[in-house]
């Protein structure tokens, strides 16, 4: 065999979930990732950081690699974070933001992540799902998702999680600034129910007030 052949370096499969509450941001990520790293395959993308978290927690749709936006509206990205690493160790998490990278970073390690790089920026994107992909991390401060979820595992869940499918409607509704008649019509139930799903959410909170109830839903206070 003529020693001129060049061997190709074949990369391990990486499995990739996406959330971003930008469907633009979510449509570059997609596009970066899959032109720039054959190796990937992206097995869902969504919007929503609970569905996020579902199927991070579901064996069967879970990923090698999740990147999620730090600033999403219905969650933050350090509640996603924070609730899949109490969970398992099984997902490595990827912040991605196109805030200061000093904004969310400490924050990001915090919570959970192996790393967070700048979303506009594509070869970074790529060097870092690899690293974190192969089990490192990425930037000065994140630990391995073993070391992270052996420090988080005994937290209690955020309070965002206690709430039902329908509480957690009427939370994002309320974050809009829409009001009780205003939800309940977007929910297609009266405005009695509607005011009972959001008195149910401000208390599985533990909060006092729809001010305060939005503050946490949005990330606004993340303390949880």
């Amino acid at each position: 065999m003529s020693g001129d052949n060049q061997r190709q370096t074949v990369r391990p499969i990486v499995t990739i979930g996406l959330v971003d509450n930008d469907a633009f941001s979510l449509a570059f990520l997609e596009r970066s990732i899959s032109e720039l790293m054959p190796e990937a395959r992206i097995i869902w993308k969504t919007t929503s950081g609970r569905d996020a978290v579902a199927r991070c927690l579901d064996t069967r749709q879970s990923p090698n690699v999740l990147l999620t936006d730090m600033s999403m509206d219905e969650l933050s990205g350090l509640v996603v974070c924070k609730t899949i690493r109490i969970k398992t160790a099984r997902v490595k998490i990827l912040a991605v933001t196109s805030f200061s990278l000093a904004v969310y970073s400490n924050k990001a390690a915090a919570a959970g992540a192996q790393g967070i790089v700048p979303k506009s920026v594509e070869t970074p994107i790529i060097e870092a799902i690899r690293t974190i992909a192969a089990g490192g991390t990425w930037g000065e401060g994140f630990e391995t998702a073993a070391q992270a979820h052996t420090r988080l595992s005994g937290q209690r869940m955020p309070r965002q999680f206690l709430l039902s499918d329908r509480e957690a409607e009427a939370m994002n509704l309320c974050s809009r600034g829409l009001s009780t008649e205003q939800i309940a019509a977007e929910m297609q139930v009266n405005a009695s129910t509607a005011k009972t799903y959001l008195t149910r959410a401000i208390h599985k909170l533990g909060v006092t007030s729809r001010g305060a109830a939005v503050a946490l839903w949005t990330g606004a206070s993340e303390g949880e």
